[in-house]
């Protein structure tokens, strides 16, 4: 039972990114599309690095949290890291500009 118990526990910290050569434009126009979503990036956008809990309002249930990140991470927007039961986040920022120049600035600086 221990076996399982580490190989499971080691598995939960493997976070997926992926190459942004294999992002689409609709996945990085989804991720973005959502206004919790976009409030996290530019909270992102303003500091090296936030845990999960500090890109989102106080109120956000961890569960969305989550999911949110999931779609942002699937989207090459952030790269999450692991610190003990905390999770770190910080925006690809070079990455993602480098694949679609200009799109966050302009997604930014238009959202209302």
């Amino acid at each position: 039972m221990e076996m399982i118990k580490r190989f499971y526990m080691g598995a939960m910290d493997r976070l997926l990114h992926p190459n942004l050569k294999d992002v689409s434009l609709a996945a990085a126009l989804h991720a973005l599309a959502d206004p919790l979503r976009l409030e996290m990036i530019q909270r992102l956008s303003e500091t090296d690095c936030l845990s999960s809990g500090a890109a989102c309002p106080n109120d956000t249930p961890k569960s969305t949290i989550s999911n949110h990140f999931a779609v942002l991470r699937a989207a090459g927007l952030v790269e999450t890291t692991a610190d003990g039961r905390e999770r770190r986040n910080r925006l690809r920022r070079a990455d993602f500009d480098a694949r679609f120049p200009g799109l966050l600035d302009t997604v930014l600086a238009n959202r209302s």
